[in-house]
């Protein structure tokens, strides 16, 4: 595996953070459009594009089941812990969100792809594949559960195009079908454009406000639950795959292991201001855990490539 760099991986991303800040700062921006663009336009795209050129083949189909898994585990023990905890029992239906899911896509991709050799990267888009479809079903309709009835919120999932996009984009794979040169290069902007204004949003939806929401209370959660649970889940699945049931090699086990240092998804931020639901809050939460993944990455991503050996 190449060395991980980085400066060359993380440091534009910080920067994106920056430049939606100083946006934010000059210009009026709805944050509320700019996320329905991003939810409801972008990521179908690039969900639909990522997915149809998957390989599925052998034992390699249960890896999002197994990520989706790992997601509801983090997400929902979460939830049951801030029901219990919180001072604000409202801000419990972010963290299915901010723990659950991640930022899997333009933070753990750029690690796959420093890590590995390009004809593996897709192996992490299938593990990707279960934590997308987790965050667009489950940490999307808790989100919606803040201000809405279960069955409104519901309703909502279900208008969620990038669940639809997944599954177009499972089915294309499935039969083997090529997609045209234009389609891909559609994709391929898309998904400039996901990164791009995804790692914006943070910005802009911190520039939207004097101060952050130090709900600690909440953070201290959120931290807990995208950094602990899922050293639980992904450490039980690794000791049970290499001990009984044998089926995956250690390249595997690096490639999960990702999905423990990435922050909270930008995406969190996105649905929160989509739906109008604490989204100071949501973008506070992206921003500590992005920081906190920043720091700790250097010193951390080399000890689980170590472990996982």
């Amino acid at each position: 595996m190449p060395p991980f760099n980085l400066e060359t991986t993380l440091v534009p991303l910080t920067l994106l953070i920056i430049l939606g800040w100083l946006v934010g700062r000059a210009q009026d921006i709805d944050l509320k459009s700019v996320s329905t663009i991003l939810i409801f336009a972008i990521t179908p795209v690039v969900a639909f594009g990522s997915t149809a050129q998957l390989s599925f083949h052998g034992t390699l189909v249960l890896l999002p089941f197994i990520s989706f898994t790992m997601a509801a585990f983090a997400g929902l023990t979460s939830f049951r812990l801030g029901q219990r905890l919180l001072r604000d029992k409202d801000m419990g239906y972010l963290l299915p969100q901010s723990t659950g899911s991640g930022n899997n896509g333009y933070y753990g991709l750029p690690l796959a792809m420093a890590l590995f050799p390009p004809e593996q990267v897709g192996i992490y888009f299938l593990i990707m594949l279960g934590t997308t479809m987790y965050e667009v079903t489950l940490g999307y309709y808790f989100v919606g559960r803040g201000h809405l009835t279960a069955k409104h919120a519901f309703q909502r999932v279900l208008k969620m195009p990038s669940m639809y996009a997944l599954i177009a984009g499972l089915l294309f794979s499935a039969a083997h079908v090529q997609l045209d040169p234009g389609v891909l290069k559609l994709w391929d902007v898309a998904r400039s454009c996901y990164v791009c204004v995804g790692m914006m949003i943070i910005g802009i939806a911190l520039a939207k406000y004097k101060k952050l929401a130090w709900e600690w209370d909440f953070i201290a959660l959120t931290m807990f639950g995208k950094y602990l649970l899922w050293v639980v889940a992904v450490t039980a699945f690794i000791m049970l795959d290499s001990h009984i049931l044998k089926i995956f090699d250690p390249t595997i086990y690096t490639m999960i292991s990702i999905l423990v240092i990435t922050p909270a998804g930008a995406n969190t931020a996105a649905f929160a201001a989509q739906h109008n639901f604490k989204p100071q809050l949501a973008a506070t939460v992206v921003f500590v855990t992005t920081v906190v993944s920043f720091v700790f990455l250097p010193v951390v991503l080399p000890l689980m490539l170590t472990l996982v050996r």
